[in-house]
């Protein structure tokens, strides 16, 4: 997410494994140079502005009429196990599941960015004042209910 790509990382899930249809879109990824806060700052505005250029391309394809799919209210997924992944706005938001066949998954679990973000955060503050921890804190946009496991 922004704070790999803040880092200097150009790496977009988006882009290194097209879902859904990505695949038609043209857009940037940004990347910083530095890897602090101004640079994941920086990554985060330019993300918006390479929104805004997908949403402009996706409705430019949208097809003309209703919008809209039915899903079932139950879904019955095979036997065996899948994983997942999209590119979330805090970065790689992952989904694993183990089917028995039976109406609940076996097991599911949520691979949720904000927990791998944090686990940068100590590096992020070396050699940096006291008074930078709350800025650095806040440039990871950590989510405490989603790290509360």
């Amino acid at each position: 997410g922004p704070v790999l790509r803040g880092s200097g990382v150009k790496w977009d899930i988006r882009k290194a494994a097209p879902y859904s249809i990505y695949d038609r879109f043209q857009f940037d990824i940004p990347t910083g140079s530095v890897g602090d806060t101004y640079d994941r700052y920086r990554v985060k505005i330019q993300e918006m502005r390479q929104s805004v250029r997908i949403i402009k391309q996706a409705m430019e394809q949208l097809p003309p009429g209703e919008v809209r799919s039915e899903v079932p209210h139950l879904l019955h997924p095979p036997v065996g196990e899948a994983y997942g992944h999209i590119e979330a706005p805090k970065g790689e938001l992952g989904f694993y599941l183990v089917s028995d066949n039976s109406i609940a998954p076996y097991r599911f679990h949520v691979r949720a960015p904000t927990l791998i973000n944090l686990t940068a955060l100590r590096d992020m503050m070396i050699g940096w004042k006291i008074a930078d921890a709350v800025i650095i804190f806040g440039s990871i946009d950590i989510c405490l209910a989603e790290v509360d496991r």
